[in-house]
């Protein structure tokens, strides 16, 4: 996740408190309530508030993490299957699409890996988004220059709701 997140929802965290610290020790002062209740309010809703904010940060980090893994993983494996170790090849070049879910729309991620250990891709890549082997889309990524051994996420798009197959086609040159 983006630094800057982590940083605005401390932020935001520290001036929710500041708000309700001070608002309960205004209104509780005209009934005669002591200042430690009212810091000690301020302080557990800025605990709660970062707990909470923090919370879901680790939590969608985690999950990115672990998207990311399988993708690569998953590449791994398909290099071991159809990979040619002894030569440098666009069979070396993997790809994998990871789904994930933003509110109620479906978008999904590519990942990318050159198994090669001396060339380098420089191109795009054709991906063909398929339902029940029926084409329902096809997305041309930019630009990209992948370095031998390299892995990586490239891109990510929205897409239908049940397209999980696909194919790709390398379109570049190995240097």
């Amino acid at each position: 996740m983006e630094m800057w997140l982590i940083i605005f929802t401390n932020i935001l965290a520290f001036i929710l408190a500041l708000i309700f610290g001070i608002g309960y020790y205004k209104k509780k002062k005209k009934e005669k309530v002591s200042q430690i209740r009212a810091e000690l309010w301020g302080t557990a809703v800025f605990i709660g508030v970062m707990i909470f904010f923090n919370g879901v940060i680790v939590y969608s980090n985690f999950i990115d993490d672990r998207r990311e893994k399988n993708a690569f993983n998953e590449m791994k494996e398909k290099y071991k299957e159809e990979g040619i170790p002894d030569q440098e090849t666009f069979k070396n070049l993997k790809l994998s699409i990871k789904r994930y879910n933003l509110s109620s729309k479906r978008y999904y991620a590519v990942y990318v890996a050159n198994f090669n250990e001396k060339a380098t891709f420089i191109g795009k890549i054709l991906i063909t988004v398929k339902d029940e082997n029926k084409k329902v889309g096809e997305i041309k990524t930019e630009q990209i220059t992948l370095k031998p051994g390299e892995k990586r996420m490239i891109d990510s798009y929205k897409g239908p709701k049940y397209s999980d197959k696909y194919s790709y086609k390398w379109i570049g040159k190995l240097k």
